[in-house]
């Protein structure tokens, strides 16, 4: 796992996934028997997410949202000094 900063350049909304066929828990495995998993089998999420102009993530390049957001042309990589900008709460 490599992370790194990245910021969003452009406004961009994720697709929405496609769910996979879930999988019965089984007794033992750390979850009560019926609790099976629900994976997305295409797309990032179940759901479209919206990222904005701006905002600075965390992300692993080996990660799904790297690759849907890079993708699209829409990350740059983060410059100290230049996106470490706090508006929040500078006054008394």
């Amino acid at each position: 796992m490599a992370l790194g900063r990245y910021v969003i350049t452009a406004s961009y909304t994720t697709a929405a996934g496609t769910p996979a066929t879930a999988t019965a828990g089984e007794p033992g495995t750390g979850g009560a028997a019926g609790y099976g998993t629900g994976d997305v089998s295409a797309g990032y999420s179940l759901y479209p997410q919206t990222f904005l102009p701006g905002t600075a993530l965390w992300l692993d390049s080996a990660g799904p949202l790297y690759a849907v957001l890079n993708g699209a042309s829409v990350l740059r990589a983060f410059v100290d000094g230049q996106d470490d900008v706090g508006h929040a709460a500078l006054s008394n």
